[in-house]
């Protein structure tokens, strides 16, 4: 071994991988948070509290409440674009009957809402109000979209879908409705219509816009 080196971590790689763990448990404290109490409902001391971690060591890495949150949406943008799809991924999910698959996805959204409430629905409130919550939220749904787009030309070429859509424009259309329901019928609880006749309902919209043959 040349002289000088070692195979052992300097005093400052531990600090900083010491660090990065206590970022990674701060982070994700705050998103269970933010999802169980709001964003305006938690404070600092609660972060800290749930995290394990002293008040002064929180404020060592976050000098508020907001920067934790901007560094919580980049990284749930950077889980989300690391899920990569491919061609396998997208015949898995679509399988024999599109219609079955779309129908799959609404329910899987409305029950991932309904079961554990998103931090897409603190993260959808923030950006009305803040703007740089806004530009790196729109990060998420871009990538959320692009990955549609791409399942949409996927499906055209193996002719499941109509040849003459828009597949960036079909893609935000779906995306939204999807979303736009999923949440309307969690923040509506008991005073929202029949959830299952509103996804088929949905399922049935959708169809009949995409599919070469929607019957």
């Amino acid at each position: 071994m040349a002289e000088g080196l070692s195979t052992h971590a300097t005093p400052g790689r531990r600090t900083q991988a010491r660090g990065q763990v206590t970022r990674d448990k701060v982070l994700k404290a705050a998103e269970g948070l933010f999802r169980s109490q709001g964003y305006d409902g938690a404070s600092m001391n609660d972060v800290a509290r749930k995290a394990g971690v002293a008040v002064g060591t929180l404020y060592h890495h976050f000098p508020d409440k907001r920067s934790l949150l901007l560094e919580l949406v980049d990284r749930i943008g950077d889980r989300i674009a690391s899920q990569r799809r491919g061609e396998l991924d997208f015949e898995a999910f679509l399988g024999d009957d599109p219609r079955r698959a779309i129908e799959r996805w609404l329910q899987r959204a409305h029950t991932r809402l309904r079961e554990r409430p998103s931090i897409y629905l603190v993260l959808l409130d923030l950006a009305a109000r803040d703007a740089e919550v806004s530009r790196r939220y729109r990060r998420i749904e871009e990538v959320a979209i692009q990955r549609l787009t791409d399942l949409i030309r996927f499906a055209q070429r193996r002719g499941l879908l109509r040849k003459q859509l828009d597949a960036p424009s079909a893609a935000f259309l779906i995306h939204h409705s999807i979303d736009m329901a999923a949440v309307q019928l969690f923040l509506r609880g008991a005073q929202s219509p029949d959830p299952q006749l509103v996804l088929s309902e949905l399922t049935d919209m959708i169809c009949r816009y995409v599919l070469e043959n929607p019957e």
